[in-house]
Order: C-alpha cells, then structure tokens, then sequence
C-alpha cells in the first residue's frame, strides 16, 4: 500500500491524542515534520517550539512521567536526530514514555541523497527500547504499538522514522503479565519484625497503595530521588532520601527485611550493595542488574504485591525511627550548607530553604545535576508525588529549565521553581526565551560560583587539569535573562535573594535570580550524605 506523509502525520496525530497526550515539543525541519505539527493542531495537540532538540526530548519526556502517558518529541533528520540522542538517553534511564519522531532521507532516495543522511535506526537503537519505520507496511500497527511500548514495564523511548516509501519492521514483543507468589512472599515476611520499606522510581502512580500500607504503622519509608513525595515529608514515616550511599547504611543494618517497591538500581550511586538483610524486590518489570540479588523477586502488578504486604507486615520499630533517621541527616546538611547568622554570605542551603520558605505550597522544583542536588534534594520538603523532578538515571547537565517548561505545562496555576548551576544554565540558556514565549510561571535560581562545583569536588589536590578543566567565567545571568525578555536581578546577599524570590511571585510569568554561591561547602556535605 502506498501513503503519504500527510497520512502517516494523520496517523501520528490521532495515535498521540488517544493516548492521552496534550502536546508535541520539538524543533522541527522541514518535510513531513510540518505535516505533524500541522496534524497535531488539527485535532486539538499544541506543538511547543524549543531551541535544542535534546530540551526538547527532556520536555516530552518530563511531561509523559508527570502525566503517565505517551508525549511525542518531533526533530528533523540527521543533526536533528543526532541532538536527541541525550535527551532519549535521559527518558530511557528514567524510565519515561517518549515518544522520538524523526524525520529521514527516504527509503526511495537513500542511494541518490548522501546530505544529512546517517542511519537513524542504528544511532539510537542503543538508548530506545524499540526503533521502527512508521512506513507503507500497516503504520498504524506501527503506531500504536509504539505508543504501547513505551508505557508497557518497563517504561521508556521509542523512536520512529517517518518514512512513507518504506516497508514496516516486525513488532516488537508483549510483555507477559506477572503474579503474586503469595506462599514465597508470606514466608519470607512471617520471619520479619524489622522491615525497612526503599520506595523508587517503579512505584511512580501507586502513592495511594503505598501510604495504605504504612498509615498508622512505625514502618520507615525510605525514598529515591525519582520517587520523593511517595510518603509527604511531613510523615512520621518519612526517613528521607536512598540513593544507596555509605552513609546511609546505619537504619539498614537494623532491619530484617528490605522491602524494594519500585526499585531500579540505575537510581543508585555506583556503591556495592552493602545490606546483609534479605532483599524482597516488588517491581513491574524485572532487575536484571547484578547490583544486588534479592532474595525474592515479584514481577507484575505493584498494587497487587503491596496490598498482599498490608495482610502480612509486622513492624517492631519505634514511632519515632524513620523521622528521627531523616531529621538527622537533615540537620546535618543544614549545620554544614547554611551560612552562619552573622553572615549575610550564602551557602547552597541557604538559598534552598529561603526558596522553599517562600514557595507558595504545592509548588514544584526541577533540580539539575551538580553539587547544589545533594542540598536541594533533601531540603526541599514535598507533600505529594511530581513536586520535585531530577535527571536521576542518566544524572544530565541542563535538565532542570527544559523539564521545568514541562512541569509548568503540566500544573497551570502552580509555581515551579528551577535550581540550576550556572555550568547546566550555559548548556540549554535559550530555553529562557521558551518561558518567555509562554508566558510560564517559573523562578530560575542560579546557583552561580563561576565553575562545574561536583567535579571540583572531587578533584584530587594534584593534577587532574586544575582549574582549567573545571573553571568558567563571571558570568551575568541577570543581564542574559533581560535580553531574553524576563525580569532577571542579581542575588548577592540572603535580603536580597528573599526580596527577589517574593517579587518572582507578583506576576503570572517568568523570574531568573542569579545568586552569588559559596561553594565551599560541598566537601562537607559529599561526607555527610555519602561517606
């Protein structure tokens, strides 16, 4: 059967919409890309225009994490799709439902046309879980499988060529359904007075079963980073963040049990997994990581597992364990990243908590990698899931202002709060321009201090490039955010940085603060939460 581009757009325009989408981001080229921005509109999706098409993925894919459904990233061939890639590599680690559309050199012409052609499929196989032509061979198979793989467990990109002169490729496969193997699960639980509860990104959409299972209970609920507000922090069974570090290790040497609902070990830092009590992983899709090896493993429906869990869990720890295990750690990094109150001089924590002090409640944080995510991850205080995003997987540069264009999108009325450093401002600035055009209520705080603070910290005293490999120039992102049409002030003291953020409430539109950081602090704050 022969089609066109105009019908394939058609097909891709409907297959998004019955999916539950409510936008395409992207930086489209020419072709068919503008039969699919022009499909989108027709049946009602709004096509949001970025700058790069890596921003552009990580708005797609922070929208399709936030609302749990499919949301399409549109890009040209060859430089086009090339850009992507970070961005598919950033909803593939996360375990986001992304879909990549992708213009090509066409079959038909691949042997006349050598300009801007390179193998699609095969660039960016290796980060998609399914790489296909939506072609002349049943395209609309094509698109809804597509469209059914990247939500089916475990969650993640697809890519798709258009190209309406080629053939179709073979499905991909379905993932059967799981089971509870209640006898196995009740055996291992019965011999358990200690269960320790490590909640990650896998349980995203099952908040209401989770608290369930630990409301009016002593059981410590420990979160990664992806699944913060899981359990409000305001919870007496909150004891703060997992990420798999030594110093979080004194809670699990008391434990009898690890209860792992939704844990992938991509979530963890690169530590050995150091706990002696069995592990029970309960989890969608299976860990095939040899990170650790539970002890039993369930793969299938979460709810099922967890309900079945509330039938068997007996918890002998005090009331006051998990709270007491996170104020601990909490006070710490305050004691060591807030700056002395004789001072004026603001320290990382200084400016998380003024930030959160001042955010009206239910507003949400994007936080981008660097050294300020070990302050703000922990200090910023949620009550309900999606109040807080990260790159936790793949851990990228420049995340935090894409995904906060995203986060807003997705919660009109509410405020987002972008922390950002200054080396992952200078990778995606002009998206400044993206919340202009919008018109998006975003405060962009700017950790400024001049250099990649992380890597810094982990230079050794000798070698290792000195400051040339981890030092940039004053730069004035004030003066940057003006040019871009957004109301941008300098932030050098705690006054002027607590003026600043309550003016970035008056209006409905975007605010930058650049603030003056001290970044000595980070040391400090590595051992404390990292040993």
């Amino acid at each position: 059967m022969s089609v066109t581009g105009g019908y394939l757009s058609e097909i891709v325009a409907n297959g998004l919409l019955g999916s539950g989408s409510k936008f395409v981001f992207g930086l489209p080229g020419g072709g068919n890309n503008l039969d699919v921005v022009g499909a989108a509109e027709s049946v009602g999706l709004e096509f949001i225009l970025a700058h790069g098409e890596t921003s552009a993925a990580i708005m797609a894919s922070t929208f399709a994490e936030i609302s749990g459904n499919p949301c399409a990233c549109l890009v040209t061939r060859g430089p086009g799709a090339a850009s992507a890639v970070n961005g598919l590599a950033q909803a593939a680690l996360d375990r986001q439902p992304l879909i990549l559309l992708t213009d090509t050199v066409s079959s038909s012409d691949w042997a006349r046309i050598s300009h801007q052609r390179i193998d699609q499929r095969e660039l960016l196989h290796t980060v998609a879980k399914w790489s296909a032509v939506l072609g002349s061979s049943n395209p609309e198979n094509t698109m809804a499988s597509a469209l059914a793989t990247a939500i089916q467990p475990r969650p993640g990109p697809v890519h798709l060529d258009l190209d309406p002169s080629a053939n179709g490729v073979a499905l991909p496969p379905e993932v059967p359904p799981g089971a509870v193997d209640e006898p196995a699960m009740a055996a291992l639980i019965k011999r358990s007075r200690f269960p320790l509860i490590v909640v990650g990104l896998g349980a995203l959409g099952q908040t209401e079963a989770i608290r369930g299972l630990v409301a009016g209970s002593t059981l410590p609920v420990l979160e990664t980073y992806k699944a913060r507000g899981t359990i409000p922090t305001s919870s007496l069974n909150n004891g703060g963040l997992f990420t798999g570090a030594t110093a979080e290790m004194a809670i699990f040497e008391q434990a009898d049990l690890i209860v792992a609902i939704g844990l992938d070990t991509v979530e963890l830092i690169p530590n050995k997994w150091q706990v002696q009590a069995p592990v029970l992983s309960l989890n969608s899709w299976p860990e095939d990581s040899p990170y650790w090896q539970p002890e039993l493993q369930y793969v299938g429906p979460i709810d099922q597992a967890v309900n079945f869990l509330g039938q068997h869990l007996v918890s002998d720890w005090g009331p006051d364990t998990a709270s007491n295990r996170r104020q601990y750690f909490e006070d710490a990094l305050i004691e060591v990243s807030t700056s002395s109150l004789a001072t004026d001089a603001l320290a990382p924590g200084d400016v998380v908590l003024a930030t959160r002090k001042i955010a009206p409640t239910g507003s949400i944080a994007t936080v981008d990698a660097g050294a300020h995510m070990l302050v703000a991850m922990p200090l910023w205080a949620v009550e309900q899931p999606n109040e807080i995003h990260i790159s936790s997987g793949l851990a990228t540069m420049g995340y935090s202002l894409p995904a906060a264009v995203a986060t807003a999108l997705a919660n009109p009325g509410r405020r987002t709060f972008c922390f950002i450093g200054d080396g992952g401002l200078g990778m995606c600035v002009a998206e400044l321009e993206t919340l202009v055009r919008l018109n998006l209520p975003v405060t962009v705080v700017v950790f400024n201090d001049s250099s990649l603070s992380l890597i810094k910290a982990k230079q050794k005293p000798v070698g290792h490039g000195g400051s040339t490999a981890v030092s940039y120039l004053d730069v004035d992102f004030a003066v940057i955010a003006k040019g871009f049409g957004m109301s941008g002030v300098k932030a050098a003291t705690l006054t002027e940085l607590k003026k600043a953020l309550t003016n970035s409430l008056v209006g409905e539109g975007p605010y930058l603060v650049d603030v003056a950081t001290d970044p000595s602090c980070y040391l400090d704050v590595m051992r404390i939460l990292r040993g």
